[in-house]
């Protein structure tokens, strides 16, 4: 026993050193509680916001309903897709973008309950649709997930991975970053350039910035470096996903039945609440497209899954836009970033201008 007590006290500066550091510099904000609620703050004083660093999208979410008292017109949902959707998109000024990264339909499901159980139900909805939605082998490990249990509870249906032992895992992998060595590691470099020092989130009137960008809007601007890259990076990066498949294409497990059904369910919720709706297919880059297309892998499952949405959406009676494929929307590789999100100016190109009538 006293081996064991000598030995805790030998290590236990050198935990305490890692615990300072990481809690100091907190390079992916995962430990530093209230950074979500400041920029939520910003927003909803009708300010954007630059200077983002690693903000949990989710937590964001959460505050920013919380502190919202005004009626929303139009919502988008749905992953980093849906974040180039903008109140001069839409022409809607109480737009708001709800997109979260990686976003799957628990969290689709979650955030609109957010809205709709505060009393801010929006009278329309964008629901960028992603193929891994129907996937349960694509399952987002950091989804929101209580109002997804809920709206099971509500329509008798069968919640997927959204027990309490998951949301448990969640809170320990975040707050367990605090004793990461790995984390200690980004920390230290994170230190030397001096970057904890500029962490704070700045409002802004600017509609573009030289940083990453959350607008009053809740639409995303990426860092002026990424989106303004030349076409050669742009390609390599859609390359990247050729040569390196993405994990939610990867983890692609088949279209479940279960989740089919969800997203019916939830489509027909929206109507009944008396909101519009009208789904989104975001493009991919025509390279990347174009790999998917012709590839014999599961892409061919995964690229079906539009039809299958489509089909769904119109049977229950939401409007449908946008395609996977940027051929038959007129785009080119000049209109995106990377391999998976088109630019916020190719949005105008197959934006309907008639998508919604907006009063």
């Amino acid at each position: 026993m006293k081996r064991v007590l000598k030995s805790f006290l030998i290590f236990l500066p050198f935990v305490l050193l890692i615990v300072c550091v990481n809690v100091y510099a907190d390079p992916a904000n995962v430990l530093n509680i209230g950074y979500e609620r400041q920029v939520a703050e910003i927003l909803t004083q009708g300010k954007n916001v630059e200077n983002l660093r690693n903000m949990d999208d989710r937590a964001f979410m959460g505050e920013y309903a919380a502190m919202r008292t005004e009626p929303v017109g139009t919502l988008a949902l749905g992953s980093s897709h849906s974040m180039q959707l903008t109140k001069e998109l839409t022409g809607d000024e109480a737009f708001f973008c709800a997109g979260v990264t990686g976003a799957d339909m628990r969290d689709c499901i979650s955030i609109y309950r957010l809205f709709k159980n505060k009393g801010l139900l929006p009278k329309r909805v964008i629901l960028s649709v992603d193929y891994w939605f129907l996937s349960e082998g694509t399952f987002e490990t950091r989804a929101m997930t209580d109002g997804y249990v809920q709206f099971c509870r509500d329509h008798g249906l069968q919640a997927l991975q959204a027990d309490w032992v998951n949301s448990v895992r969640q809170k320990i992998e975040k707050r367990g970053q605090a004793f990461s060595i790995p984390y200690f590691q980004k920390s230290l470099k994170y230190m030397q350039k001096g970057l904890h020092r500029e962490s704070e989130p700045i409002p802004t009137d600017v509609h573009k910035s030289s940083g990453n960008m959350r607008r009053a809007d809740g639409s995303y601007c990426y860092e002026e470096w990424y989106r303004d890259a030349p076409q050669e990076d742009i390609n390599i990066r859609a390359e990247g996903n050729i040569l390196s498949k993405p994990s939610f294409a990867s983890d692609f497990t088949g279209v479940s039945k279960e989740l089919v059904r969800q997203m019916e369910v939830f489509l027909q919720e929206m109507q009944e609440d008396g909101v519009q709706v009208a789904v989104l297919f975001a493009p991919y880059h025509p390279a990347y497209y174009d790999f998917m297309a012709a590839s014999d892998d599961n892409y061919v499952e995964i690229l079906d899954t539009e039809r299958l949405v489509t089909e769904l959406a119109q049977k229950n009676g939401a409007k449908v836009f946008g395609s996977f494929n940027p051929h038959v929307l007129g785009l080119t590789e000049a209109d995106f970033y990377d391999g998976l999100h088109c630019s916020e100016e190719a949005m105008y190109r197959f934006y309907p201008e008639d998508l919604f009538e907006i009063q």
